[in-house]
């Protein structure tokens, strides 16, 4: 059994990998490479960045909104907090590996944008520092009983399941960008 700061942790180092390979990966592509696709169906980086960006600014105002009010954590750090069934599928859907594709939600419909396409690889890290002072801050607050309202729709998950969602979702998009990196036809600058 995982204590909530064990959980958090989780949540916590997969976020900084992502933060991490983001780094490594997209600081030095040029925008050429940022806005290649191999067809039409698929989304560069540069859209799969705004999608990222859309899901994060728009989640981080939910999680701050529950997580102020809320009490310090106590000795609710030292137990596990468990997921409920609409939590784990929250969860599963998003993660890497998820058996179904979810439509995308209209708010987060990533669009082409017509500036430097590396202004969105900075957006993007800059919406990750973020969302690591969200987890910091849920650290040190009682979770227990905290559900935040999708902006994308009337699901209301755990703030734990979400928080550890919206990581899973990071890096399911992830893999999608090693694809394209890996690609044959990827443009060399």
């Amino acid at each position: 059994m995982a204590t909530l700061r064990q959980q958090l942790e989780v949540i916590a180092n997969r976020h900084r990998a992502v933060i991490k390979v983001s780094h490594e990966r997209l600081d030095n592509l040029s925008d050429a490479q940022l806005r290649w696709a191999p067809d039409e169906k698929t989304w560069s980086i540069a859209l799969i960045l705004d999608h990222l960006i859309k899901v994060h600014t728009s989640t981080s105002g939910p999680f701050m909104k529950a997580l102020l009010p809320a009490p310090l954590a106590g000795d609710e750090r030292t137990k596990e907090l468990s997921y409920s069934f609409i939590d784990r599928k929250f969860v599963q859907l998003l993660s890497p590996g998820a058996r179904f594709k979810l439509p995308v939600p209209k708010l987060y419909v990533p669009v082409v944008h017509n500036g430097p396409a590396h202004g969105l690889v900075t957006h993007f890290q800059e919406e990750l520092d973020a969302f690591t002072v969200i987890l910091e801050y849920a650290d040190e607050k009682k979770l227990k009983g905290l559900k935040v309202l999708s902006p994308a729709g009337s699901l209301k998950p755990s703030i734990i399941a979400y928080l550890d969602a919206t990581v899973q979702h990071d890096r399911y998009h992830w893999i999608q960008i090693e694809t394209l990196l890996r690609h044959g036809q990827f443009p060399k600058s």
